[in-house]
């Protein structure tokens, strides 16, 4: 029958003395550099600045690798506090650059070749070293929204050898070149607009083994001076995405992508490229040219990478089967317009496509409806 008695306790001098003792830190101190650079690297920049309290932390934070947090410089208290870390926290793996509190009076230092007109204007500005970015060299990721930049900065793009994701935006001022991005051989992401860029597109071919998205795009016609050919990026390994719009030198012919080209492309966006045939707002110069290129682009079109943005139409100006839509006063009645839009249709598995209403015809119905009710 087994036993009922409750096992009884070891004292101290019974206990097994086989065992070593626990080890307790008198004092935070006693950790090792490593265990503090663990600690540390959890916390925000902010954080493991605040807990440089002696010079064993400061050197564990000078050491730590900085966790990807939202790091935005937006003020002239968040550059000082940049320009402290560029010495006290230079493993920082993002940053973001953006417009300052007062842009009216604060700037970043004019590269080379300023626009003469806002070196001028800004003259007076309290002006920042954007240089200081460069002591971060394990940056990761690298955004400049609407920053106060004036010309060219080549230390924005040769001083970071790790860095995977480049988005430029609203930066009028700023110009570039895409032969900068050399220098940054493991570059997956790469977003630019609203920014005037350079160059041609073959020159992101030495990032062909890395990059998975690409977008460069400009509100205003013209402002781009990029150039080259759209198959020039058609054998990219790992492209996902691929958005180009109001990219007027760029050519290449969508019926000239291949059942292998492109063959991790996930999504197309191809608006308003005007010497690529087949971009998103393509116009045809003849409506007896739309079967054949629908018959072409078909093996495309079943790969579901542009469907939804497909917005192909008849020119206006250019074409001799263009004719204007008729007016009709009568509410009651719905005009039907001329059918110079092209629309996808799909039945179950089966894609085709199918001539529809033009975007004029509605809005001269939409204005007839209007004008006759008052």
């Amino acid at each position: 029958m087994p036993s009922s008695k409750k096992p009884r306790l070891l004292g101290p001098s019974e206990a097994d003395d086989s065992l070593p003792p626990p080890q307790r830190l008198s004092n935070v101190n006693d950790l090792s550099t490593d265990i503090i650079e663990m600690v540390l690297g959890n916390l925000s920049p902010q954080d493991i600045m605040r807990a440089r309290v002696c010079r064993k932390w400061r050197q564990a934070a000078r050491n730590t690798i900085v966790p990807l947090t939202e790091f935005i410089i937006d003020t002239a208290r968040q550059y000082n506090a940049m320009e402290a870390m560029a010495t006290s926290l230079p493993n920082l793996q993002q940053i973001a650059f953006n417009s300052l509190d007062y842009p009216e009076e604060h700037k970043y230092n004019d590269g080379g070749d300023p626009y003469e007109h806002e070196a001028v204007r800004t003259v007076n500005y309290v002006t920042h070293d954007i240089g200081i970015v460069s002591n971060f060299t394990k940056l990761i990721d690298l955004t400049i929204w609407a920053a106060p930049l004036n010309g060219r900065y080549p230390i924005l793009f040769n001083s970071f050898p790790l860095l995977e994701s480049l988005k430029i935006s609203n930066c009028g001022c700023l110009i570039w070149h895409l032969d900068y991005l050399v220098s940054c051989p493991v570059l997956k992401e790469l977003y630019c607009e609203g920014t005037p860029v350079q160059g041609n597109i073959n020159c992101l071919r030495v990032l062909k083994d890395t990059l998975e998205s690409i977008s460069i795009g400009e509100t205003l016609v013209g402002t781009h001076m990029i150039e080259g050919n759209l198959m020039d990026l058609a054998d990219f390994p790992h492209l996902k995405d691929l958005f180009m719009f109001t990219v007027d030198r760029v050519k290449g012919d969508i019926r000239d992508i291949g059942e292998n080209d492109f063959p991790m492309l996930e999504e197309l966006d191809l608006s308003c490229c005007k010497a690529i045939i087949g971009s998103q707002h393509y116009s045809f110069q003849r409506i007896s040219d739309v079967p054949a290129f629908m018959n072409d682009v078909h093996r495309l079109l079943k790969r579901n990478i542009m469907n939804d943005r497909c917005q192909w139409s008849l020119s206006e100006d250019q074409s001799p089967d263009w004719y204007e839509a008729e007016v009709n006063n009568n509410e009651d009645e719905e005009i039907p317009g001329p059918p110079f839009d092209t629309r996808l249709v799909q039945a179950g598995p089966r894609l085709g496509w199918a001539w529809a209403f033009t975007h004029t015809s509605v809005m001269i119905h939409l204005a007839t409806r209007a004008k006759s009710t008052g």
